[in-house]
């Protein structure tokens, strides 16, 4: 999440400090050479600003200033790079910093065209003016008539002076010389929407992508058709050409296909396919080298190398983040470097608080790894596990064995996961004798330990297993262990006492070794979710009528209740009671504050409790996590939007 994109309100107590996960988006990377330092340098969009990486490692070199509102086109030259928001266009140096703005257009600005000591802008109705970047002052302006030439792409062709090619949806392109305000000539077109244009290694010569998913290399000197491509993907969203003497043209697509084509033999030679989960936003050969930049919506950013006889690329280096929206988020550890977050994308990932570099990805979760492997499949889409829903993880034995536990959306098993080697785990965790198709599992934890895995069913059971061996190790209770769907399970820091609730609105103690029920106790309404904090037996419980308890386990009495939400809460981080919750109009977060000991050592005590708003949302946030190595206000929010993890400045 941006800084200040979805925060409507000043803070007193948090201030954004930094985004995690954000790569890319749908918007067209662009690629500049530093002729000073030797280096390719690749900027990619992510809202409101944009990063720029060192090619050469895809190490994050710089983050620009936000903008106020979304970026919709970028640009670049040797000296600026140029982004676009709303009907007004920045220059920025060092790729941070604004130093030209220009105002003019009406509508909203859709392509940016460097032009020497001038850049030339478009906007959706089409209306085509050219800066004098230095001065900031208009040069010229050109108007044309949406209904017969709505422009879609814009190039410089090389070596043609004072001169731009404007292509329409309505198929035809025309030429102009800016210098002279004159149409040069009109290219007819082949009737079919233009989407991309890219100048040739050859001089006067240009590729054309259409709508039609056809490519035309066309000399726009002679007006003549050299060759003629055509990809079964749907419209060309972008074109590249090799530079590095091998006559390869790469095409992309709208599902995030390649198409590689031999200029020479006319003839498609390979296919990338699922370079990307989405549309191919934008790709760059580098000049002289086999390389190629591709970004996406999925936001990935991806170098792939071409060195292999066959042609094909293959994965060089990546940043990668979530392509859907997260559905849970959790420090891994106990030193708040690590963040484990799941989402609706199907994978597991962490993110590094300290440096990027230190990011990994988990993965995907298979259903049969060892199939998959067997088979060689290179398509693994139809035995991917669905989202993970819950997660829990524990440090204490990860160089031993698994470590994490995930419930996935519909699935009765439970995946593990090892986070030192990066992958999906050995075992999936599920009652052998049960086999209905209707019961899935809905709460999981870990003891502190390492050794145990606690699984909730919605059928009521609650079964516990050894994540060293993976066989179940008994269930609590005669038959099941609640009559509802069992809503959270947590084990205290010495194994001794086990908690669960259900649906049904019971909450129930039992004794972790024999499995026997200690206590029970009715709540005010269906329990939503739970959490515990083991370093104080504090747990909080959060309901169905949007109000939240907090229990002393060693009393067993509700210690303080909040009331007064106005919808569902999202996520109980422990060290301070924080919650997220909804009205029709925006999302709020509110933040209660115990005066006295912080639920960080040894008992504490809640002498007195204040309310404070923090700020509203207009976006559902879906998972938060407080740092817990510290009595700083750190904490990490995940959008469902911008998939993104906020970091607030620590405050006293």
């Amino acid at each position: 999440m941006e800084a200040g994109s979805e925060c409507r309100t000043a803070s007193a107590l948090f201030a954004g400090f930094r985004a995690l996960g954000l790569f890319s988006n749908d918007i067209a990377h662009v690629v500049r050479f530093s002729a000073l330092k030797r280096r390719f340098y690749v900027t990619t969009c992510v809202g409101k600003s944009f990063h720029t990486y060192d090619v050469q490692k895809l190490s994050l070199v710089a983050v620009s200033n936000s903008v106020p509102q979304d970026i919709c086109c970028m640009a670049a030259d040797g000296r600026l790079v140029f982004a676009a928001y709303g009907n007004v266009f920045s220059a920025f140096a060092r790729n941070k910093e604004v130093v030209h703005t220009f105002k003019g257009h009406k509508a909203e600005i859709h392509l940016l065209q460097p032009f020497g000591d001038h850049v030339v802008s478009v906007d959706t109705d089409s209306i085509v003016i050219i800066w004098h970047i230095y001065s900031e002052e208009e040069y010229l302006q050109l108007t044309f008539d949406k209904s017969v030439f709505k422009i879609s792409a814009i190039l410089h062709p090389s070596t043609y002076l004072n001169k731009i090619l404007l292509g329409s949806e309505q198929g035809s392109l025309q030429l102009w010389n800016v210098k002279s305000n004159k149409l040069l000539y009109t290219f007819p077109g082949w009737k079919v929407g233009v989407t991309a244009l890219q100048q040739a290694p050859a001089v006067d010569v240009v590729a054309i992508g259409l709508m039609s998913g056809q490519v035309i290399i066309h000399n726009i000197k002679f007006n003549e058709t050299l060759m003629k491509f055509r990809q079964d993907w749907g419209p060309i969203t972008s074109i590249s050409f090799r530079t590095d003497g091998h006559p390869i043209m790469a095409a992309g697509s709208p599902c995030g296909h390649i198409g590689l084509w031999d200029l020479e033999d006319k003839k498609l030679i390979n296919q990338m396919r699922n370079a990307h989960s989405t549309a191919i936003a934008g790709m760059t050969f580098l000049h002289r080298e086999p390389l190629l930049v591709t970004n996406g919506a999925d936001n990935a950013l991806r170098i792939w190398i071409f060195d292999g006889p066959t042609g094909e690329g293959r994965l060089l280096r990546f940043r990668m983040g979530h392509s859907a929206p997260l559905t849970s988020i959790r420090y891994y550890g106990q030193n708040g470097q690590q963040i484990l977050s799941a989402s609706q994308d199907g994978t597991l990932q962490s993110f590094s608080t300290i440096h990027e570099k230190f990011n990994k990805s988990l993965g995907h979760g298979l259903i049969n790894k060892k199939r998959v492997k067997r088979k060689g499949l290179q398509n693994t889409m139809s035995v991917r596990l669905p989202p993970i829903t819950k997660f829990a993880a524990e440090e204490a034995r990860e160089s031993d064995w698994d470590g994490i536990i995930a419930c996935h959306q519909g699935k009765l098993s439970c995946s593990t996961w090892n986070y030192q080697r990066s992958t999906i785990g050995a075992y999936f965790l599920k009652p052998k004798e049960l086999k209905s198709d209707d019961v899935t599992a809905t709460a999981a934890d870990i003891t502190s330990c390492g050794n145990f895995a606690v699984i909730g069913l919605s059928s009521g059971t609650v079964d516990v297993y050894n994540m060293q061996s993976g066989i179940h190790r008994g269930s609590f209770g005669e038959g099941q262990a609640h009559k509802g769907s069992v809503r959270g399970v947590a084990v205290d820091g010495l194994n001794q006492l086990t908690i669960t609730t259900g649906s049904e609105g019971l909450l129930k103690f039992w004794n972790f070794k024999n499995k026997t029920l200690i206590h029970s106790m009715n709540l005010n309404s269906s329990p939503n979710m739970m959490l515990l904090h083991r370093d104080s037996g504090i747990l909080g419980l959060a309901l169905d009528d949007f109000s939240i308890s907090v229990l002393d386990i060693e009393t067993r009495k509700i210690v303080r209740e909040f009331s007064g939400h106005q919808g569902q809460i999202n996520d109980m981080p422990y060290r301070l009671l924080f919650v997220g919750l909804s009205s029709s109009q925006c999302y709020y977060v509110a933040y209660w504050r115990f005066s006295g000991n912080f639920p960080c050592g040894p008992p504490w005590n809640i002498s007195m409790v204040q309310y404070f708003p923090v700020f509203s949302c207009f976006i559902t946030a879906t998972s938060y996590r407080l740092c817990p190595f510290s009595r700083d206000a750190s904490w990490y929010l995940s959008n469902p939007r911008c998939r993104s993890i906020r970091r607030n400045n620590r405050t006293k």
